[in-house]
């Protein structure tokens, strides 16, 4: 597996977890015997009961956080969920369901993915990326979350959209999520009710403008390139036109 984790922290690793799908061997090896129910359960079984369970959930944004629960516990069981029913799928993990989720991404938040780089770290986001634990990042999408959809600014709770974009990268286009990395950049937001949201965890501020602004995210573009690669694919997502056409 080509990872020293044993027993419970394979089970807690996304990554690594099969649920009821490991083997005998490793169970034995990862030290797995016991945490697991003792029947080896195949993958495609699973994901018949993943999908069960799917459309048991009584709306699109249930089946959304439904959908975003598993990623977080078993990446495998839901990428193989995905890939076999990508036309069910898809519209769940981005648009148009991924709008709703955004508008309400306090109340639906579970555990972080990705990176939320802010305002105030500015002068350091080279060392904020160093916190990322892969090295060989191939391709990042990020937004500032000014102009979502068209939903208008959700500042923070835009991170749906960096990661909905790229899980369709993984799921559709075969790229390993292992290079892949959402980023929400955290430069304000002006939408008074979503700064007054009691869930909204993004700063609470006025949104950054003018040189302060581009330095920013000049700074981000050279913090990328030198902590992981010049060739890092850097997607922007969501910026309003202003910004959008001025920095490309």
């Amino acid at each position: 597996m080509g990872d020293s984790k044993r027993g419970v922290d394979v089970l807690r690793s996304n990554v690594l977890n099969k649920g009821s799908g490991f083997q005998d061997e490793e169970r034995a090896n990862l030290g797995l015997s016991g945490l697991v129910p003792p029947k080896v359960v195949s993958l495609e079984v699973q994901v018949k009961r993943a999908l069960e369970m799917l459309r048991r959930q009584p709306t699109e944004l249930d089946k959304y956080v439904f959908l975003q629960g598993l990623l977080g516990r078993n990446e495998r069981l839901f990428f193989k969920l995905v890939m076999t029913n990508i036309v069910e799928t898809m519209p769940l993990i981005y648009t148009p369901v991924v709008g709703a989720a955004c508008q309400n991404w306090g109340r639906i938040f579970q555990a972080p993915r990705g990176m939320y780089i802010s305002y105030k770290h500015k002068g350091s986001i080279l060392e904020v990326l160093q916190n990322w634990p892969v090295d060989d990042v191939r391709v990042i999408v990020v937004t500032d979350g000014e102009r979502i959809l068209g939903l208008g600014d959700l500042g923070c709770f835009g991170m749906g959209i960096p990661i909905g974009k790229l899980l369709l990268y993984n799921g559709c286009g075969g790229v390993d999520p292992l290079h892949t990395l959402p980023i929400q950049l955290d430069t304000g937001c002006n939408t008074p009710a979503v700064r007054n949201d009691p869930y909204y965890f993004g700063l609470d501020m006025d949104r950054v403008r003018g040189s302060a602004y581009d330095e920013f995210i000049d700074e981000f573009i050279q913090a990328v390139q030198k902590r992981f690669s010049p060739s890092t694919l850097i997607q922007f997502e969501d910026f309003a036109q202003g910004n959008a056409a001025r920095l490309l």
